[in-house]
């Protein structure tokens, strides 16, 4: 009597195991850590406002890091298929000595190599090709891409003082070969990356970021720049898989 009721129960267990393991699978995966970008109503949103990073992460080496990757959010909006993302770097690199933020100390700069090859530079005085590609959104509007970040002294080798490197950024959607925005770009947000701190140390940096937030003018000039730049960059890019 009892095996004959048992038999039914564990059809129903094992059912529900089956359809629960069905849902996990089918849900889009998001990586812990990554900027996740999305559009609604033709605005282009993130899921946070300061992400943090590692120069001395295990892949990149000391100096080195393709942290924070980037990974739309397509369940909350998506982009426009074939389109480009792109990264647009605000105002300049600052240095946190481990008691405050200001220039760097020995001429470091960040450098991001982008989906086409090309390099933004960012220093304690100014960018150099502020625009970054990620990639192009795929038939569904997605993209997951991580882009190189390094760190490098003034003499242009890898390296550069024990601390903590700011950069502030916007993403912006584009037409292929364009800098001018197709949606309302992004707020901006942080990238903090650690050189050599203990942990402790990099969240005392952290959180002193969150008390210099990024001037609005400095934002405005952004968004300028990016419908004044020439929209004309003759180079090529394959679809993100």
């Amino acid at each position: 009597m009892i095996i004959r009721w048992l038999k039914p129960m564990l059809a129903v267990v094992l059912s529900l195991n089956f359809s629960v393991a069905m849902a996990v699978v089918a849900e889009p995966h998001q990586h812990a850590g990554d900027i996740q970008p999305w559009k609604s109503n033709g605005q282009a949103y993130t899921n946070g406002n300061l992400f943090e990073a590692d120069f001395g992460d295990l892949s990149g080496g000391l100096y080195k890091t393709d942290d924070p990757g980037i990974d739309a959010d397509t369940s909350q909006g998506a982009f426009g298929a074939g389109n480009w993302l792109q990264l647009q770097v605000l105002g300049t690199l600052q240095f946190w000595n481990g008691s405050s933020w200001g220039g760097t100390a020995n001429g470091e700069y960040v450098t991001i190599d982008d989906a086409l090859g090309e390099v933004t530079t960012i220093s304690s005085s100014g960018v150099t090709n502020p625009f970054a590609v990620v990639g192009e959104f795929d038939a569904l509007g997605d993209i997951h891409e991580h882009l190189d970040f390094s760190i490098r002294n003034a003499a242009n080798a890898l390296g550069g003082s024990v601390g903590a490197y700011w950069i502030d950024l916007v993403l912006l959607e584009t037409a292929p070969f364009s800098t001018s925005p197709l949606s309302t770009i992004s707020a901006p947000f942080s990238i903090i990356f650690n050189r050599g701190l203990a942990e402790v140390d990099f969240e005392n940096a952290v959180r002193a970021v969150t008390a210099v937030p990024v001037p609005g003018a400095v934002w405005l000039f952004g968004s300028a720049l990016a419908g004044l730049v020439a929209a004309g960059r003759k180079r090529s890019l394959g679809v993100s898989a």
